[in-house]
């Protein structure tokens, strides 16, 4: 059975998270009664509008890590711990446990559901891959204890759909889709951003600081506006790596392609999102009088404000200047900042898309993920070359599951009882 189950967790990792989404809000429509036709466009429109936030995120990341790697260089930093980035993501398919993690996370949530202890369906099957991550280290740090490791990713991903509980109403109506909740523990950032907010709310000076891109529209004119704003700031990062003038030009358009297009994009995914999540809240109310539901879906969907990607880049340089001047700090973020933006959507509406709040909690959310992540480098080192994944040889970390909070605090206890 467990082999399998293993195949049918192969073959779906390889459909990837477009192709998955689709089918699973298909699958949902038709459970709760929205129709063949709605549930088809449904999944196919959230399928093509995750696939477009793909393509425009990884393009932009591909064309600012060259230029952040550039702009490091030339302050000559000898952090010693290598990033890997979304690279730990092999771990999450490698090790033995990945097939009794997803069944385990799928039954978990079943019965938290029926005992009302979440509103949280796990329907985001894809993120499941970051409990499975921290099952993998859980078994490498306690020598191969596999049920440890299990436990472990479960526990790790039951946390994230109660922390979905709490984040979902912010979402809901700060991104303008009824019904959702997002279950990857990413929200955790949105969960700690609200006091963050109250406490700004209390400072004089800073609480009067407007950065919304509506103010920063009516402040700036022409320079306020999201594509023009876009292309000036990947003009200075260019600079600031170094670049010659073609190349620096080229990396503006590039940064002003992410900041138009990209809410475009999410408004395609919600389009096929909303339909689906309105009939299972009509079911839920016909059927359970009194009950609410989330649909879980994948954090790309929080992408779409316009104050997520101009904080995004803004943060870009930051981050890495950050990483230098940290005292003890081991890792050097370059493929790591692809979860930037991921970051920003998370915090964006607890922040009310104000870029200079967003921009300063994620500064201060990054001091302990980057000392978590420098900690967590032998046991990540270690995991990733017990799988033949890379050479054990040399430190690797991550700022997503090397540096996530949750997930080392997770290791760290089960490390003690292994």
């Amino acid at each position: 059975m467990e082999n399998i189950v293993a195949q049918v967790s192969g073959v779906l990792s390889n459909l990837g998270s477009s192709v998955l989404v689709m089918a699973v809000l298909f699958i949902l429509g038709l459970v709760f009664r929205a129709g063949f036709s709605k549930s088809l466009r449904g999944g196919i429109y959230a399928g093509i509008g995750l696939a477009g936030l793909n393509v425009i995120v990884n393009a932009a990341i591909a064309q600012l890590t060259p230029a952040i790697q550039a702009f490091s260089d030339r302050f000559d930093t000898n952090l010693d711990v290598a990033d890997l980035g979304w690279g730990s993501s092999g771990i999450a398919f490698a090790w033995p446990g990945l097939a009794l993690v997803i069944l385990g996370i799928l039954a978990v949530n079943a019965l938290m559901i029926v005992l009302k202890l979440t509103k949280t369906m796990w329907t985001d099957i894809w993120s499941i891959w970051h409990g499975n991550v921290v099952g993998g280290f859980v078994w490498a740090a306690t020598g191969g204890n596999i049920t440890l490791g299990v436990l472990a990713g479960v526990l790790f991903l039951a946390v994230g759909s109660i922390i979905a509980d709490w984040t979902a109403k912010d979402y809901q109506e700060f991104n303008g889709m009824p019904g959702i909740a997002v279950p990857c523990t990413v929200n955790l950032i949105g969960l700690v951003a609200k006091p963050f907010n109250t406490l700004i709310e209390k400072i004089p000076g800073l609480r009067d600081i407007d950065a919304s891109p509506e103010n920063t529209r009516k402040r700036m004119g022409v320079f306020g506006e999201l594509g023009v704003m876009g292309v000036v700031i990947g003009i200075l990062i260019g600079i600031m790596a170094g670049y010659q003038y073609g190349a620096v030009l080229n990396l503006g358009f590039q940064i002003g392609v992410l900041m138009v297009f990209l809410p475009k994009t999410v408004s395609v995914l919600c389009e096929g999102v909303i339909p689906v999540a309105n009939a299972i809240t009509e079911f839920v109310q016909e059927k359970f009088e009194g009950r609410e539901l989330y649909v879980g879906v994948d954090c790309a969907a929080l992408l779409g404000h316009p104050s997520v990607m101009a904080a995004a880049v803004i943060l870009y340089p930051l981050i890495i200047i950050l990483a230098m001047v940290l005292p003890g700090n081991a890792l050097l973020p370059i493929a790591s900042l692809a979860l930037i933006p991921y970051w920003c959507g998370a915090c964006a509406a607890q922040l009310k898309g104000n870029v200079f709040r967003i921009v300063l909690f994620l500064l201060v959310w990054s001091i302990p993920v980057f000392y978590i992540a420098s900690a967590m480098a032998p046991i990540h080192t270690e995991t990733m070359g017990m799988l033949g994944l890379a050479d054990a040889s040399i430190q690797n970390s991550s700022l997503d599951m090397g540096g996530d909070p949750l997930g080392g605090l997770i290791v760290w206890l089960f490390n003690l009882i292994g």
